[in-house]
């Protein structure tokens, strides 16, 4: 008698693995066993993808941003995330006022690209920070977060991505005083916009000293 290959059946058909024979059915009570020993029910099956998934996205930076793989409180306090934000600016440029309102400001900035990791960044920190030093990122000497930061610098190719990328705002807003035109940057020098000066500060006393002496009495050849 034929077989309809298309008729629904309540078991599923698993193919033979090459060499080992037919393995034990997934679903329902563990079927006879192969070589590898007892059957693997469905439930165990979910339950080894599930902690293979959570090593996997424990240790892989993208996964844990786009499923906020972080603890919520850096999503709900945000003075908690300002005060590791401006304590990485501390650690990246010494010497920063730490009392500059606009400090921490572009890691938030929404029309900047960071803002969607900015809460991630923070509780990466104080991650690293509490593995390392046993306490919170803002909390720590500035030597030891140095070394936080470094660790991450040193870590796979996304999370160094994402310090880079960290690192450069910080010197962008800072040195460059893009939330201050007039303000600049007293670390390097830099006096912000433009401002008229009075002719003192532009010339010397006297300049006429710094002239040649002229070849003849009038200033002119003939």
């Amino acid at each position: 008698m034929e077989t309809d290959p298309t008729r629904q059946t309540d078991r599923t058909v698993v193919p033979p693995r090459l060499g080992h024979g037919s393995p034990p059915a997934v679903g329902g009570t563990a079927g006879a066993t192969g070589a590898a020993g007892a059957g693997l029910t469905r439930r165990a099956a979910l339950a080894r993808l599930g902690a293979l998934a959570c090593v996997a996205l424990a240790g892989c930076t993208p996964l844990r941003i786009l499923t906020g793989w972080y603890p919520e409180q850096f999503d709900e306090d945000h003075g908690l995330v300002d005060r590791v934000l401006r304590a990485f600016v501390d650690t990246v440029i010494p010497g920063t006022p730490m009392d500059d309102p606009d400090l921490a400001r572009a890691f938030l900035d929404p029309e900047l690209p960071f803002a969607g990791y900015a809460s991630f960044f923070a509780a990466d920190l104080c991650r690293r920070a509490e593995s390392r030093w046993g306490g919170q990122f803002d909390s720590l000497r500035r030597s030891h977060r140095v070394a936080v930061v470094r660790d991450g610098l040193g870590a796979d190719a996304a999370t160094r991505r994402l310090y880079d990328g960290a690192i450069f705002l910080a010197q962008m807003s800072c040195f460059a005083g893009i939330y201050d035109d007039g303000r600049g940057c007293p670390l390097i020098g830099f006096e912000g916009r433009y401002r008229p000066r009075p002719l003192a500060e532009l010339t010397y006393p006297d300049a006429t000293r710094f002239l040649a002496r002229p070849a003849t009495r009038g200033g002119n050849a003939a």
